[in-house]
């Protein structure tokens, strides 16, 4: 049986219309023949840790399915709602969300606790996937670089003491992306506020104008296919 995810990040919700209108479109992309059997959204829901925007976000994922939610950088854990380890258990498919937000920064960590918890997670699943905002891979963008899980052994240590994992799905970065870690798929979905520009000397960084995007992850069984999917 396949099992499809639909992997967005970056909407950086400021509770005006723009960007809800923006992560609608991303979420709209498939038609309801393809509708996923999820909705993973992988950090910087809002963009200042607003509470409205958290209710902004609340109210555009109403009806939308089984969804779940990691905290990025820009985002308030205190006011995202979500544990450091959470958990969508799709029937042969577990997401595992983790927190590897650090207070204050841009670059993530996975601090030994989650890690821990996210092991008890995993246990019984035949396939897991580990969603989390900052990847673990280097895109050699000067800018993004510096900005990413600054302690990736931890995360491979994770991976093999699960042993069960068949990706690890990120943000953050404002643009697809896919590698390899660990010997497990990396993917990157697209930004949905705006699009990360090719040269990290130019400024500004990023695009608005540019669609928003989203990643489509068919799982089958361990297998992992990605297509990556913009708004008109």
């Amino acid at each position: 049986m396949s099992l499809t995810v639909l992997h967005l990040s970056d909407p950086h919700l400021d509770g005006g219309p723009e960007r809800a209108a923006r992560l609608r479109a991303a979420l709209d992309l498939l038609p309801d023949s393809r509708r996923p059997d999820a909705v993973l959204v992988t950090g910087d829901v809002a963009d200042t840790g607003d509470p409205l925007a958290y209710d902004q976000f609340r109210e555009v994922m109403d009806g939308r399915g089984p969804w779940l939610a990691v905290p990025g950088n820009h985002d308030d854990p205190a006011r995202f709602g979500t544990p450091p380890v959470a958990v969508l258990d799709l029937g042969g498919l577990r997401i595992i969300g983790l927190d590897v937000t650090v207070r204050g920064e841009d670059h993530g960590e996975l601090r030994p606790e989650t890690a821990a918890e996210a092991a008890a997670a995993a246990a019984g699943a035949a396939v897991t996937v580990l969603a989390f905002h900052q990847p673990p891979i280097t895109l050699g963008h000067g800018y993004i670089d510096p900005m990413g899980l600054r302690n990736p052994d931890a995360l491979a240590g994770l991976i093999e003491r699960i042993g069960t994992v068949a990706a690890v799905l990120c943000g953050h970065a404002h643009t697809a992306g896919a590698g390899t870690f660990a010997g497990v798929p990396v993917r990157l979905a697209p930004g949905i506020v705006s699009a990360l520009g090719t040269d990290p000397d130019r400024r500004p960084l990023t695009d608005s104008g540019l669609p928003p995007g989203a990643a489509l992850h068919r799982f089958d069984g361990a297998a992992v296919t990605t297509t990556f999917h913009y708004a008109r």
